[in-house]
């Protein structure tokens, strides 16, 4: 029996576990992945490095500063951009990634924090003053609080094997939760990209809109590696295509910003991108249950969303735990 169970190891989950152990709470962190960090993930392909979900993350709110400030000190993360387009002052604002990935920052809180990965839940009982939750390699974990950071889809399905009134009158507004579909083609290059602003580039015609030189962002040192995302509809249109269709096509579209050939290319698909309409609060909570959902379908489409809503759910365990 521990305190806390949190379900995913994506950076929501991570900063609220981190938060309670730091305040001398039990807790423990399932995830189903062999690595961590959800979408700020990182592979290997090719001899390359890539960052083939989330590319950047920003900072705004100081809760989440003071974390950014550590890992900078730690050598964890860097700086890659400041200026981009969209920018609203000539100044802009850093755009930070990990200095080897962006699965970097979940690595780091991880050495903290004790991490089952591997473990997909597959089942949930609530009992009186108790949850217990299965895992498909049949481990059972009990714990007095749950909180969940999947996507909403995911943790409202783990939810709904319970057979527990989870949500009351809030079940349909997490239940119209959605999320973009994401779709991503890695590519190794015979030579230098030739994008410019550090390797940044945003795309505004479809059927992509990001192209990324991670040699340029510093990880991928020795072989060019860029990763190119596909728009939403694209990725809806494409999403049980072949490779060779779906990725010859992306490869296209961005050839006019390319400068050099491409060596190899691989696609990876993502069920949950943006979230499109974020349940209105930081978190839900369920007192009587003792139950929270947390991640970036509450916190909204930036990775710092996804941290704060993490923060924020520490925050009331921490306060219910202490009896406030």
């Amino acid at each position: 029996m521990i305190d806390v169970l949190v379900i995913g190891a994506g950076i929501s989950g991570l900063l609220c576990a981190s938060e309670l152990q730091r305040a001398g709470v039990s807790v423990r962190v399932l995830d189903k992945g062999r690595g961590v960090g959800g979408r700020m993930a990182t592979r290997r392909m090719g001899g390359g490095r890539f960052d083939h979900g989330a590319q950047f993350f920003t900072v705004r709110e100081p809760s989440f500063q003071s974390y950014v400030d550590e890992w900078l000190q730690a050598g964890v993360i860097q700086e890659w951009f400041r200026h981009a387009p969209s920018d609203s002052n000539a100044a802009g604002y850093p755009r930070y990634c990990g200095r080897s990935g962006m699965t970097d920052v979940a690595k780091y809180l991880c050495e903290s924090l004790e991490v089952h990965r591997s473990q997909t839940a597959v089942d949930v009982v609530s009992t009186s003053n108790t949850w217990e939750v299965w895992t498909a390699t049949g481990e059972v974990h009990r714990c007095r609080y749950l909180v969940i950071t999947a996507p909403v889809p995911q943790a409202l399905a783990l939810l709904d094997t319970s057979s527990a009134d989870y949500a009351g009158l809030e079940l349909a507004a997490l239940r119209a939760v959605r999320y973009d579909l994401g779709l991503a083609t890695l590519a190794t290059l015979d030579g230098p990209s030739g994008l410019a602003n550090h390797g940044a580039c945003p795309v505004g015609e479809s059927p992509i809109t990001w192209i990324a030189d991670n040699q340029q962002k510093g990880i991928s040192i020795d072989v060019p590696a860029v990763t190119i995302h596909a728009s939403p509809e694209f990725a809806q249109e494409h999403w049980d295509s072949a490779d060779d269709v779906r990725g010859a096509l992306m490869l296209e579209a961005a050839s006019a910003h390319l400068q050099s050939s491409v060596l190899e290319y691989s696609c990876h698909r993502w069920g949950f991108t943006l979230p499109l309409n974020p349940y209105p609060q930081a978190y839900f909570h369920n007192s009587d249950l003792s139950l929270l959902l947390a991640g970036d379908g509450f916190g909204g489409p930036r990775i710092e969303g996804a941290a704060l809503s993490g923060l924020a759910a520490s925050r009331v365990l921490l306060d219910t735990l202490s009896g406030g």
